[in-house]
């Protein structure tokens, strides 16, 4: 019998984000020997909810525990994963192929054994068992996982869950591109699983298949978890699965939560939520979806629903299961006095405005965004402030160039701060080199005047780096290639390649990030599935060579789609007068920003003349 998880008080933020909550102060636990589902909306936080329980997510407060062991241990000031607790557990990510970077599946499953030492002999018997008990023949041993079909990767990664035998299987959306027999086969292994005193916790989106298998069900709403009672949903499975089916395709295009469908059903036993509160809470789900498009629209819809609401609390439900009556007049009086309790509609009522006083509160500032600025205003600025920073001879005109750029970058500050290790790390080079050229051997001394020199230059370097930090969120690809396109479009007449050269330019720009998310997905592998317990987002020392070749060839594989992406888009054939889907314009933001960089650069201009 496996132990029991306990999450008491857990909260975790976004990664370059700590404003932001993806799980809110949650309390719940989850029992060996059960299978636990995670259901709700897509983006409530079920995924970050999986991945917080495997340790590849860090958590801002509160404790996990397996049993008596907790999952974090303290280090100093940094926390460590529990390597007991990791080599008990098994996660299986949404998306089946961001698992792969091996040459073949047997060197995936190799991989995800590795941690347990075993012999050899073991390790080639628990392969063959797990794919006979997901139903992959052996001769895909030798294939490229890339090169096997969605449900056969969705196949192969529980069968390197299963080869490790772990106590607890941490199952994300696991019937994704499955067809009748896997899905058949997942459910005989979540059985047998369970039977075994083991636990599951699944997060999925197919109750038809899953429900009746599951002993407790838990609702993930905004990065809240609470238990909810299974029994009556699985009764109207049962009675009714065609109904339990369209009230999903309503969820699911409206992101209307399944926990409002339980709650009516275990109050009074109704199948259905009353369609006049059903049209209300698709239509504060579809008003808060679309605010994202329209604030302003959003926030008139929402105080329109919460107006709407509170009108219709106290009138009779006009919509009804049973025919309409020829004499409705009678209709008013009865209905009150049938259907007295209020509660959904309070429940509703109180959400709208729950959601409405968000929509008010939380504005993101439009600095922030990829479309604000016209790309040749930023790099205008950015040339003309660098070469601002690079007139400074001085320490003194040093310290005023970097309080100007700290100034100039306070409104762009959560756009630095994911690059902070970078910039740590940059600024330890610095110290290093610095106290290596002012130390003196003979005699044994320390000279500020050979330090200073290094300092200023490295401290140029750094800056202009700083400024150029927030570039990379702060326009697309495709608008930096449509500014070179529209300033030097016209070379293209003396036979000039500005197309080409744009193109060049704009996949460097893009392959940057992609070089550094590819990275941190291999870090993460190397924790979720080489039970690797040194701090997120980094590679034991140990384990760096054996996946430099992996990574290098998966840069590789990228670059092969990012080529048959361009081959299909028509890029490389005969050219002819390009048609736009839209032009860059200057705006009067452009021209604030080059005024205050213009400000900025003089001013610096000035002083390092001046002095």
């Amino acid at each position: 019998m496996g132990d029991d998880w306990q999450l008491n008080g857990v909260s975790v933020h976004a990664e370059n984000d700590n404003e932001k909550q993806l799980l809110k102060e949650v309390h719940t636990s989850f029992k060996a020997g059960e299978i636990t589902l995670l259901i709700g909306r897509n983006g409530a936080g079920k995924s970050t909810l999986l991945e917080t329980l495997a340790g590849i997510r860090s958590i801002q407060s509160g404790n996990i525990e397996l049993g008596t062991d907790q999952l974090w241990m303290e280090n100093g000031r940094r926390s460590r994963l529990n390597p007991e607790v990791v080599l008990k557990l098994g996660i299986s990510m949404q998306n089946a192929e961001s698992q792969w970077f091996a040459s073949s599946v047997r060197e995936e499953m190799v991989y995800s054994l590795k941690p347990y030492k075993l012999d050899s002999s073991i390790i080639e018997e628990r392969i063959a068992e797990a794919l006979a008990r997901v139903g992959l023949p052996v001769e895909l041993l030798e294939r490229d996982p890339w090169t096997l079909s969605g449900g056969q990767q969705r196949r192969l990664s529980l069968a390197c869950l299963l080869a490790c035998e772990p106590d607890w299987l941490l199952l994300d959306e696991p019937t994704a591109g499955l067809d009748a027999g896997g899905i058949r086969r997942l459910c005989a292994v979540l059985e047998a699983h369970r039977a075994a005193g083991c636990g599951a916790v699944v997060a999925t989106h197919d109750l038809d298949a899953l429900l009746p298998l599951a002993d407790a069900v838990a609702v993930v709403d905004g990065g809240t978890v609470r238990a909810a009672a299974k029994a009556a949903a699985i009764a109207h499975a049962a009675s009714a699965p065609q109904a339990l089916r369209a009230l999903d395709a309503l969820r699911e295009e409206a992101a209307l939560p399944l926990e409002q469908f339980i709650q009516r059903a275990d109050a009074d036993g109704a199948p259905w939520p009353a369609p006049q509160e059903l049209a209300a809470a698709i239509s504060i789900a579809l008003a808060s979806r679309d605010d994202q498009k329209s604030e302003a629209a959003g926030v008139v819809i929402a105080k329109g629903i919460v107006s709407s609401i509170d009108t219709e609390h106290n009138k009779p439900n006009t919509f009804s299961k049973e025919e309409p009556k020829e004499e409705p007049k009678e209709e008013p009086k009865e209905e009150p006095k049938e259907e007295p309790k209020e509660e959904p509609k309070d429940k509703l009522v109180e959400k709208a405005k729950t959601e409405l006083s968000q929509l008010e509160v939380a504005k993101p500032s439009v600095l922030l965004r990829s479309n604000y600025f016209d790309p040749r205003a930023l790099i205008l600025v950015y040339l003309f402030l660098s070469a601002s920073i690079f007139a400074q001879k001085t320490a003194l005109e040093l310290t005023v160039a970097a309080v100007s750029t700290i100034l100039l970058l306070i409104p762009f500050r959560t756009l630095i701060w994911p690059w902070r290790r970078v910039i740590r790390a940059y600024a330890i080079m610095i110290i290093i080199f610095c106290v290596i050229a002012g130390i003196g051997i003979r005699p044994l001394s320390f000279d500020l005047d050979k330090v200073w020199p290094i300092v200023i230059r490295l401290g140029k370097l750094l800056l202009i780096m700083l400024l150029g930090l927030p570039m990379l969120k702060l326009m697309t690809p495709l608008r930096l290639q449509r500014s070179l396109e529209q300033t030097f479009g016209v070379l293209e007449r003396l036979k000039v390649p500005i197309h080409s050269f744009a193109i060049i330019v704009t996949l460097i720009f893009r392959f940057i990030p992609l070089l550094t998310g590819e990275w941190e997905r291999f870090a993460k592998l190397a924790h979720a599935r080489g039970k690797a317990v040194t701090p997120l987002k980094t590679v034991p020392m140990k384990r760096l060579l054996p996946i430099l070749i992996p990574y290098v060839r998966s840069i590789l594989r990228l670059a092969e789609q990012m080529a048959d992406a361009l081959e299909a888009r028509g890029f490389g054939y005969a050219k002819r007068k390009p048609t736009y889907s839209f032009r860059l314009r200057f705006g009067r933001a452009d021209a604030r920003l080059m005024s205050i960089a213009a400000a900025a650069g003089s001013f610096l201009f000035l002083i390092a003349v001046l002095f």
